[in-house]
């Protein structure tokens, strides 16, 4: 049984390719023990088609949905789509969009809320929406996929039917679902630590070197990692959110060979500079002239990532720290660019205590303070 709503305008603001209007109430019920579950669509490749070779997002309907319902009848959805982009396009426009409609729902009535988007910013979005929405309290899944729907190559379907039996077997939480076809089922993750998928397998990885869990076809779970799952349920933090805005910029710099750092402009709109490292947590000296730059206009620079077991670092390294770089510990790119963009715009008057607190299990060592 599917609900659905095809004009959703934003207060007269264009938002992406799509305009929409935020409804300050959404609810239905259900009189028995079908699952009612909200379906956000963002487009991507899960919500597109393939028109002579060349993909684009659909907004006439919603495909994998209607797989899912020929092989099932075990949920109401009601769709919303307050974004249809391709998620290359992303921008953080289009994040302030979808996060501030989803916290202005009243989900009451909901037993669970499944988020579908495109597999290119995947591990940025899960990043952001893990931070930003955990302390809801029905679960959350966000998923995607690698083809369109339609071609026989695609998870999408696989996907989402592991989105559903995820769903049906947590109370609460954040989870990223991707399937890369290995026999133990689709993969689950923390949203936090999923790493963007590689160009040449288009695989996913996760921080901490393992999914969270696998979930099979007929919706068992099993855990693959030491993590504690009820935990994703559990932790909520910035309960008080009520909706973001993104008017500092977070400037990312990725190193390699003979990088030119005086090409590289920082302004009155640069909130931070996020310098990722290579693997042994080093960057070129070279850097300094930037930071010399960052630290005469007050914007700090942070370096990504140390680890945290490493017990020493390379001279580069130190230097960078000694003359004002500050360094942050074992996190992927993704959580630290999410994580320093909402600081710098929502936690502006103490950057540095919210980029050393565990906001979603980001940090690879987190559940081991919280263990503790």
């Amino acid at each position: 049984m599917i609900y659905v709503e095809k004009k959703i305008y934003d207060d007269k603001k264009t938002v992406g390719l799509v305009n929409f209007i935020i409804p300050q109430y959404i609810s239905f019920d259900g009189d028995d023990e079908m699952k009612n579950i909200l379906l956000i669509l963002t487009g991507g490749t899960i919500g597109s088609v393939n028109r002579n070779g060349i993909i684009g997002t659909d907004s006439k309907k919603c495909r994998v949905l209607e797989m899912y319902e020929a092989e099932h009848n075990d949920c109401r959805f009601l769709i919303r789509s307050p974004l249809n982009i391709l998620s290359e396009n992303l921008d953080v426009s289009h994040w302030e969009a979808l996060i501030n409609y989803i916290l202005s729902l009243d989900l009451s009535g909901f037993d669970g809320m499944i988020i579908t988007h495109g597999s290119d910013t995947l591990s940025y979005s899960s990043a952001l929406l893990g931070m930003c929405l955990n302390h809801i309290n029905i679960p959350i899944v966000i998923t995607a996929a690698n083809f369109v729907p339609d071609d026989p190559r695609s998870n999408a379907l696989m996907n989402f039917n592991a989105a559903v039996r995820l769903i049906e077997n947590v109370c609460s939480g954040i989870y990223t679902v991707y399937g890369s076809g290995t026999e133990n089922g689709v993969e689950a993750y923390i949203p936090t630590r999923i790493n963007e998928a590689d160009r040449i397998n288009d695989r996913f990885s996760s921080a901490d070197g393992e999914p969270l869990a696998f979930i099979d076809k007929d919706g068992k779970i099993k855990s693959n990692t030491d993590f504690d799952m009820s935990l994703l349920e559990k932790h909520k933090t910035l309960t008080g959110l009520k909706g973001v805005e993104f008017r500092k910029s977070v400037y990312m710099i990725t190193p390699y060979p003979s990088l030119d750092y005086d090409k590289i402009v920082i302004d009155e709109n640069t909130g931070a500079v996020l310098h990722l490292t290579y693997h042994s947590a080093t960057v070129s000296q070279k850097a300094l002239t930037l930071l010399d730059r960052c630290r005469d206009r007050g914007i700090p620079m942070y370096m990504c990532s140390f680890q945290s077991s490493a017990g020493s670092m390379y001279e580069t390294s130190d230097i960078m720290l000694k003359n004002g770089a500050l360094p942050l510990y074992d996190l992927n790119k993704e959580s630290a660019y999410a994580k320093l963009l909402l600081a710098v715009n929502l936690y502006s008057d103490d950057i540095e205590k919210f980029m050393n607190k565990n906001i979603y299990y980001e940090g690879v060592g987190d559940i081991d303070e919280i263990r503790s």
